[in-house]
């Protein structure tokens, strides 16, 4: 919502402010998320299963000391802002300000964790509607009424700092306030492998970019840029199926009812898979149009590159390392995670040749669905068989369709484009 309404913002005042004030914003974006991404996805994917493992009064430390690791990565990426400022120069007062907004904003991410483990669910939907809602108006409403970047960045720090206190207020309430070096150590060792994994397949991301930068002109790079991104929603739900059900094969594992779990994670991925699919085939017919009227004509062409990424709900709907992180055999991740980069980064150069700059993103698919397929071979190793989370014979059916209908998107002549 915030890239598009920046995007209309830079249309609208493009001649006095708009595309050097959005540059700046994404650059402080780009910087920031690329400090935090992986260990705070880390971090949270490793609570769900290793609190229910636990007992009620080491759940209780579990909490505070998550929050502890978070801010001492959050220091650690916070200085790291600031001196990339320092090197940048031109922006050092705004990466000082928002190195404060990583600082205070990065440990909350633990507030929707508290409220999802102690299932107050309907806290935990309160909670996303009003702190998200929030964003986009401190952020953008300055902008938009022509005001600077730096009263917005003032803003987005107010409501860090609320985000903050409250964190802190659910922690007095739901966690014992005690350092607790051994369990921390411990719950890092388990979320390591989980962090170099997303590193790794996060890094591709950039590493293409800058290959697209430095090997097509800036305005197919533009374009790429814009159209390499999946649609948010299908990564939350797919990102939310796999979290909580991490957390119930810990639970039902340490029970000796790992097959019941196993069944609910086919239950539920079934039912997903039979709102995901025919979304993803919507869109693929629906997108030219979304990039023509969402951001502008010059960025029509992105829904080609949109429309493969679309593909990658294929892999999506495969949750193996639900059952691994489940099952706190986190260790895999390490050796499938440093031969899905090297996967990628051959079939990127290779693809490139074949295909152009969409061979970047067919690159991503294919060594994605790599990776799922090894951890398949991995949890069939550990006597665990596909067939027993996921209903292979309406995924296989799903899937060819979905191909299908990407294959008649890529040659379909759109009316009204022009």
């Amino acid at each position: 919502m915030i890239s598009i309404l920046l995007a209309k913002i830079a249309i609208l005042y493009q001649h006095e402010y708009g595309l050097h004030m959005i540059s700046q914003y994404e650059n402080l974006l780009l910087v920031s998320s690329s400090l935090t991404f992986f260990w705070v996805s880390a971090i949270c994917n490793t609570l769900i299963p290793y609190y229910n493992n636990s007992d009620p009064e080491k759940k209780r430390k579990l909490l505070f000391n998550t929050f502890t690791l978070l801010l001492l990565f959050s220091i650690i990426a916070a200085i790291g802002v600031v001196i990339i400022g320092v090197k940048d120069g031109k922006d050092q007062n705004l990466f000082n300000m928002f190195a404060l907004v990583v600082l205070l904003n990065t440990p909350t991410y633990i507030t929707d964790y508290i409220f999802y483990l102690r299932e107050r669910y309907r806290s935990l939907i309160t909670w996303g509607v009003i702190t998200n809602l929030a964003q986009i108006i401190l952020l953008c409403l300055p902008l938009f009424f022509k005001q600077s970047l730096n009263l917005a960045i003032n803003l987005l720090l107010v409501l860090s700092l609320f985000k903050f206190n409250y964190t802190i207020i659910l922690l007095m309430k739901y966690s014992t306030i005690s350092v607790q070096t051994r369990m921390s150590k411990d719950f890092l060792l388990k979320a390591m492998p989980i962090m170099f994994s997303i590193l790794l397949a996060g890094s591709m991301e950039y590493i293409n970019s800058y290959i697209v930068k430095y090997n097509f002109p800036e305005d197919q790079f533009a374009i790429f840029r814009y159209g390499a991104r999946e649609l948010p929603i299908f990564l939350i739900f797919a990102n939310s199926l796999s979290n909580i059900f991490s957390g119930e094969i810990a639970r039902y594992n340490q029970e000796g009812k790992i097959e019941e779990a196993l069944a609910k994670l086919k239950q539920s991925g079934v039912k997903l898979m039979r709102w995901m699919f025919p979304l993803s085939i919507v869109l693929m017919f629906v997108s030219p149009y979304m990039f023509k009227y969402l951001y502008n004509d010059a960025f029509i062409e992105g829904y080609k590159i949109f429309n493969i990424y679309l593909l990658l709900i294929i892999s999506r709907m495969l949750f193996p390392q639900t059952v691994i992180m489940g099952l706190m055999k986190n260790r895999i991740f390490y050796l499938i995670s440093t031969n899905y980069l090297v996967i990628n980064g051959l079939l990127v150069f290779w693809f490139i040749f074949l295909f152009g700059i969409s061979g970047i993103a067919y690159a991503t698919v294919v060594s994605y669905l790599i990776e799922k397929i090894m951890l398949i071979i991995y949890c069939r190793m550990e006597g665990i068989n596909i067939k027993k989370y996921t209903v292979l014979s309406e995924y296989l059916v799903y899937s060819t369709i979905t191909i299908i209908a990407f294959y008649f998107s890529l040659h379909a002549d759109f009316p009204f484009l022009k």
